[in-house]
């Protein structure tokens, strides 16, 4: 998913150590506006655009840029810092000018940090050493679940099933041809049988054929480092709380998963 993080970050660097957070997650590009960049949008399938709030909006600088875009159809999440405890209505003027470009805004995201200005010289500043490593962090597992929530095959699970290869259901996802049953979905139109999935796996539930096939999804355990270290985003988990208690009981009641995490790499 090719990405690309436009902010301000003109006082105390708050807003640039969450989009430098969002950006290394995403494996984005991350573009000041402050160079006045002059970028075509439309090969990019997110958007990010972020800034302190000031004066219970966005930069105005920020405001002006976004004005200046071209969002027809495109995904895009907003994010912030602020000196206030509740974020309230301060995304709103920028959203919607987010929403008057053509833009379809997918999640927001915004934080406390450190703030000495007006009333807040007396004492030294408020939000001391904020944003810290919990905001950080907050920061990037947004960005993931938004990652996660756009990704091709999200809605893959709702298609007919259309046939079955090795006794597993195939699907159809546009012109895609998608293996997989209730958890774990792969693409094999697009796959390039790097064999990844299978070096990475804990489980060890692909096995390399024709394509790489999930072919043991009951032992998947919804880690995710096969779809993480996917080079095409071939791979898909379906994560539910359902899944989770399957696990979860499968692993106090039996030693089925057990005796699938120690085999050998060459299991399959």
């Amino acid at each position: 998913m090719k990405t690309i993080i436009f902010y301000r970050s003109s006082y105390r660097g708050n807003t640039l150590k969450i989009a430098e957070s969002m950006a290394d997650a995403l494996f984005a590009e991350l573009v000041s506006i402050d160079s006045n960049p002059s970028i075509d949008l439309s090969d990019y399938d997110l958007i990010g655009f972020g800034s302190a709030i000031n004066f219970a909006a966005h930069d105005i600088r920020l405001q002006r840029f976004v004005s200046s875009q071209n969002l027809k159809g495109k995904n895009v999440f907003v994010f912030s810092t602020r000196c206030r405890p509740f974020l309230g209505a301060y995304h709103s003027p920028l959203k919607k000018i987010i929403e008057a470009k053509g833009g379809i805004i997918v999640g927001e995201f915004s934080c406390q940090g450190f703030d000495r200005t007006g009333p807040w010289v007396l004492m030294d500043g408020y939000n001391k050493a904020r944003p810290d490593e919990r905001d950080i962090f907050k920061a990037r597992l947004f960005v993931e679940k938004l990652r996660w929530k756009l990704h091709p095959l999200a809605l893959a699970h709702k298609n007919p099933v259309a046939g079955y290869s090795d006794g597993i259901p195939i699907r159809h996802n546009g012109s895609n041809i998608v293996i997989g049953d209730k958890v774990v979905f792969l693409n094999t139109s697009t796959c390039i049988k790097c064999g990844k999935c299978i070096n990475v796996c804990p489980m060890h539930i692909f096995s390399l054929k024709d394509t790489a096939l999930p072919m043991d999804e009951k032992n998947c355990i919804q880690c995710r480092l096969c779809a993480d270290n996917c080079p095409t985003f071939s791979i898909y988990i379906q994560e539910s709380f359902l899944n989770g208690l399957r696990i979860a009981l499968r692993e106090s009641f039996s030693n089925k998963l057990q005796n699938n995490y120690k085999a050998e790499d060459n299991h399959h």
